[in-house]
């Protein structure tokens, strides 16, 4: 609990460094991750949880951070990460990508909890299908710990369609795959909602 409390902290810092007083737009997200089972989508392996924030100057520069809560299915372990990162998005025509490196913390609730930082670098590309649908080509990030013998060499492929409600609200649908170490982890369905202001 006390690991949440610092990173809820954390994510209070950066949405206030951000205040709307910087040029460009600030923005509010959290997502629900359902995991299945790598081979056997009907298992389910565990949850997650994230919140984040991210400002957007107006030279197309991100910054973010973010939190997020694991809870693996059938035991009282729990992971949690939290992240702070700086991107930058550019448009070829309609199609928009974004690349962001960033690093991490990664916590551990377990017989065998040892913390570790970690940094991840991440590809995005989207491109509006209507004024209100925009698909979300792919995600793809490579994360590992600066210390390789923690074992978190975890990449993942992502895609997905979002929604806007209007300019400010709007929600996504992702599926998700995730490998530890070379090894399929588990096959995800990410639900998430954002807030732009």
């Amino acid at each position: 609990m006390r690991y949440c409390l610092i990173m809820l902290a954390g994510i209070a810092a950066l949405a206030a460094a951000t205040a709307p007083a910087a040029a460009g737009s600030t923005s509010i997200g959290g997502a629900f991750t359902t995991e299945r089972g790598p081979e056997d989508f009907g298992a389910t392996t565990g949850s997650d949880w994230q919140l984040d924030v991210a400002h957007t100057f107006d030279n197309k520069v991100t910054l973010s951070g973010s939190a997020k809560y694991y809870d693996t299915a059938g035991t009282s372990d729990w992971k949690a990460n939290l992240q702070f990162g700086i991107g930058y998005t550019y448009d070829i025509g309609k199609l928009s990508l974004t690349g962001t490196v960033g690093i991490g913390q990664h916590f551990i609730q377990s017989d065998n909890s040892t913390d570790f930082p970690y940094y991840y670098l991440m590809l995005a590309g989207s491109t509006p299908i209507d004024e209100k649908w925009t698909w979300n080509i792919f995600r793809l990030r490579y994360r590992n710990a600066f210390d390789t013998s923690n074992d978190y060499d975890t990449p993942e492929i992502a895609t997905g369609v979002s929604y806007s409600f209007d300019p400010h609200n709007s929600m996504s649908v992702m599926i998700e795959r995730d490998w530890s170490n070379g090894n399929p982890s588990y096959t995800g369905i990410e639900i998430g909602y954002r807030y732009r202001f």
